[in-house]
């Protein structure tokens, strides 16, 4: 989820919008935004979590630089609201109510 949070963010959707509600606009705005996020990831080498190495033994630094990924109460690296957590199917999602309305 760590990607899915931080594209929805870097589009500006709210993670409780229904896929099947997002409007041509958002749709191409999440492409790029997944795009953009992906590529960050890949160049700061993943995103370890705990003891996690790649083949070299390096791990990934990509959690350093999450916009709203496991920033609960947090502000916002934007406008400085508080990122909330929500629960969707068992799994954490994180957002910013003022970056990304319903």
């Amino acid at each position: 989820n760590i990607y899915c949070s931080e594209s929805l963010f870097e589009a500006g959707i709210h993670p409780r919008l229904p896929a099947g509600k997002l409007t041509r606009a958002q749709c191409q705005r999440l492409a790029v935004a997944v795009r953009k996020v992906l590529k960050k990831a890949i160049q700061a080498g993943g995103s370890s979590l705990r003891d996690f190495v790649d083949a070299h033994g390096e791990p990934g630094y990509f959690m350093m630089q999450t916009k709203v990924y496991d920033r609960a109460d947090q502000p916002c690296r934007v406008c400085q609201t508080s990122i909330r957590q929500i629960v969707q199917g068992q799994r954490s999602t994180y957002f910013c109510p003022v970056c990304q309305k319903r």
